[in-house]
Order: C-alpha cells, then sequence, then structure tokens
C-alpha cells in the first residue's frame, strides 16, 4: 500500500491525524475481503495512496469540535462513498488513469468497475449504525443522491458546451465535489459534539473549499507537469466541459464551441482547442473564481476561536488558492 500524501496545511495535526488515517486505511482494506473476483481491483485502488482530504477534514473538524464521540467509522464511510464515486465516475467517463494506477474499467472491464462502486458503497452502509439519531446519517443520504444528480448533468452536458452556463458549471461541481466536502466538515463536527452554529460554519467552509477544489481541479487539466495522476486534457477529449473552457469559447466564438463539441477529434484539433482556450483570458478568470471560492472559505471560519485546527483548515484554503503559471501547486 502507498503512504498516504497528508495535505502540508494538516501537517501540524499529523500525529493524530496520521495514526487516525493509518487504520482507516487498515481498516479499508480489511473491507476487501470477501469481494471476489473484485478484492485485487479494490486493494488496488484503495491502497493507491492519496490525500484522503474528506476522512482528514472530518477529522479535524471533530477535533475542532471536542472530538467527543466516535470519528473512524465516518472517516471510512467518506472515503469509502468518494472512492466508489471515482469508480463509477472513470467508468463513465472511460478514463484510464487514477492516481496514477490503471483504473478498473481500463483493467477489468465496465462491469467490474459497477459492482466494485456498489461494493464499496454497501460496506459504507455498515457504518451508519453508528451515528443513527445524529442527522449525520440523512445527510450522508442526500449528499449521495446529489452526487448522483450532479454525474447525470455532468453526462446529459457532454460536448454541448452551447448548453452550458456558468449557473449549470457551478449546480454541477457542487453536487458532484463540493456538498459531500461540506457534509465531512460538518458530519465531523457533529460527531465530536459541535453546536448548530460551529457545525453550520464548518459546514459553508467545507461547501466553498469544495467549490475551489474543482476549479482548481479543472484548471489543472490544462497545465502541463501538475501531476494530478490523470491523462492531460483528459476533460477536453471526454467532452466534460469546465471553466475554462466555457468561459473561452464565449470569447472565441463558434470555431472552439465545434471543437468542443465535435465527439472523434484529431490530434491536431484536440491541439487547436487547447490552443485557443489557454491563449486566451479564460485560464486567469478561472483562477479569480477559483481564489473567490476561496477566500468564501476564509471568510465561513472568521466566527470560530482560535485553534490548531481553525489555523490548519485557513492554511488549507490557502493552499488550494495557490496554483503557478507553469502548473506546479502547494498542496
Amino acid at each position: 500500500m502507498r503512504p498516504y500524501e497528508l495535505n502540508a496545511a494538516l501537517r501540524p495535526l499529523a500525529h493524530g491525524l496520521g495514526a487516525e488515517l493509518e487504520e482507516m486505511s487498515a481498516c479499508m482494506l480489511a473491507l476487501c475481503s470477501g469481494a471476489g473476483g473484485l478484492e485485487a481491483d479494490l486493494r488496488r485502488i484503495l491502497g493507491a495512496g492519496g490525500k484522503h482530504l474528506r476522512p482528514s477534514l472530518a477529522w479535524v473538524c471533530w477535533r475542532l469540535s471536542g472530538g467527543k464521540g466516535e470519528i473512524l467509522p465516518l472517516m471510512c464511510m467518506l472515503e469509502l462513498m468518494h472512492t466508489a464515486s471515482l469508480i463509477h465516475d472513470d467508468f463513465v467517463d472511460g478514463a484510464i488513469w487514477r492516481r496514477g494506477e490503471e483504473t478498473i474499467n481500463a483493467r477489468s472491464g465496465g462491469a467490474a468497475a459497477v459492482r466494485a462502486g456498489d461494493y464499496l458503497l454497501s460496506r459504507a452502509m455498515t457504518f451508519l449504525k453508528v451515528y443513527r439519531g445524529t442527522g449525520i446519517n440523512e445527510a450522508l443520504s442526500q449528499v449521495s443522491q446529489e452526487m448522483c444528480r450532479g454525474e447525470l448533468e455532468q453526462r446529459a452536458g457532454l460536448f454541448h458546451v452551447r448548453w452550458m452556463t456558468r449557473e449549470t458549471y457551478f449546480s454541477r461541481i457542487q453536487a458532484k465535489t463540493a456538498l459531500l466536502m461540506a457534509e465531512s466538515c460538518r458530519s465531523g463536527a457533529v460527531a465530536g459534539g459541535a453546536g448548530e452554529d460551529v457545525s453550520c460554519a464548518l459546514r459553508e467552509y467545507g461547501l466553498h473549499l469544495g467549490m475551489a477544489f474543482q476549479i482548481r481541479d479543472d484548471l489543472l487539466d490544462w497545465l502541463p507537469d501538475s501531476d494530478t495522476g490523470k491523462a492531460p486534457m483528459q476533460d477536453l477529449r471526454s467532452g466534460v466541459i469546465t471553466l475554462p473552457m466555457l468561459i473561452a469559447a464565449r470569447k472565441r466564438g463558434s470555431e472552439l464551441s465545434v471543437l468542443l463539441e465535435k465527439r472523434d477529434k484529431t490530434a491536431e484539433e484536440v491541439q487547436r482547442a487547447s490552443q485557443l482556450v489557454l491563449d486566451g483570458e479564460a485560464m486567469e478568470r478561472t483562477r479569480s473564481e477559483l481564489c473567490s471560492e476561496g477566500e468564501k472559505a476564509l471568510v465561513a471560519l472568521e466566527s470560530l476561536p482560535p485553534s490548531v485546527e481553525k489555523s490548519a483548515l485557513s492554511t488549507l484554503a490557502g493552499t488550494i488558492m495557490e496554483v503557478k503559471g507553469n502548473g506546479s501547486i502547494t498542496v
């Protein structure tokens, strides 16, 4: 199993968080036993490393809120839900690589990928009993529905740049990405004993952090040397219309729109579309939207008293906003 990549902003909490993430990883790998022909693929994907950002957020918010209840089951639920969604998305998108590993659909086929994602979701449900009566179960159920809605909206909008608006883009990324981060923060706080004011503030923080995180991911898809573990310009090839494309298409007119809406692009067409996106103001305006969401995350923390956990969350939002021109990042 590859070591997890603890976010630099969270390193002041490394001693406690690191031990909890190690236990979470061991727990998830143990859940693969009994998965039959899926076990090898599941162990490979779950053991591929990564930052485990959602369970880390839950743990930090749990600690910030007093750390009174159980947190490990929630961390496992969140990471299993997230990984299941990635497996399903990779199948739908025809993605080949994830976290530097071959996707399950690439190695073992689409049917195996669907079953693997479903299996992880079913195992996540085994932890629900721990949080009965807290509202966490109901909230995660609602988030799961929203994640499905976001994926359906993305599928409906593939290759349809003229159908997309800024509003539909932000609605989609909120559903697909931001709501799970928001609930990771809120549920962690609730599990830790937080009151309504603190849990709502942390949910607001997680929502805007998640929006910034997805905008950043969409930005990095266009930049060289970003080391995302995914093939470059994957969104362009698969027809997922992201914010840089949307902004550029509004400025560049029909030539870029026609290229973005073409399903089977030649290498030359991919290169031309890339040039049209990168040579305009789309990247800078996307950075501006990224920073706007990051700033909103920071504002959400202002009502909370000083603590090492609050400082870590603040630093995390700041680092997510830092994307350099060559694609290198500080996160």
